[in-house]
């Protein structure tokens, strides 16, 4: 079964920590599926959050565009959001797809640099 695409990862921060922080509103796009909501995408916008819930139907269903504050990590570049669960372990938000970007671009960045036999011995190829 393949999990559900959430706008949340691991967070980098190590719990006991220190960083530089502020908080700020954001827009969460919050879908429902198997009577739980997962967070599908957060924006610092509302119109980016309400123009992504209408344009990315789960199930036929729009997402639900709410409200939500999130601390912005300043030393590491994450953003967490707040009161957004109970869980003892740390989860960033993937703020404006910044997250989804910079994994894409490293992945590139590290894909580029193999020769083509080597992408092709892990099944890969340029295209």
């Amino acid at each position: 079964m393949k999990p559900i695409e959430t706008a949340e990862h691991p967070a980098a921060q190590p719990p006991a920590q220190r960083f530089q922080a502020c908080y700020r509103e954001a827009f969460g796009v919050w879908i429902r599926l198997l009577n739980e909501e997962y967070l599908k995408a957060a924006f610092t916008r509302r119109d980016d959050a309400v123009a992504y819930a209408n344009k990315n139907l789960s199930g036929g269903q729009r997402g639900e565009v709410r409200r939500m504050w999130v601390l912005i990590n300043e030393t590491l570049g994450e953003t967490y959001a707040l009161g957004a669960s109970n869980n003892t372990v740390l989860r960033a938000v993937d703020l404006d797809f910044n997250h989804q970007s910079k994994v894409s671009l490293l992945r590139r960045s590290a894909l580029d640099k193999l020769s083509d036999d080597e992408l092709q011995a892990l099944g890969l190829s340029r295209r």
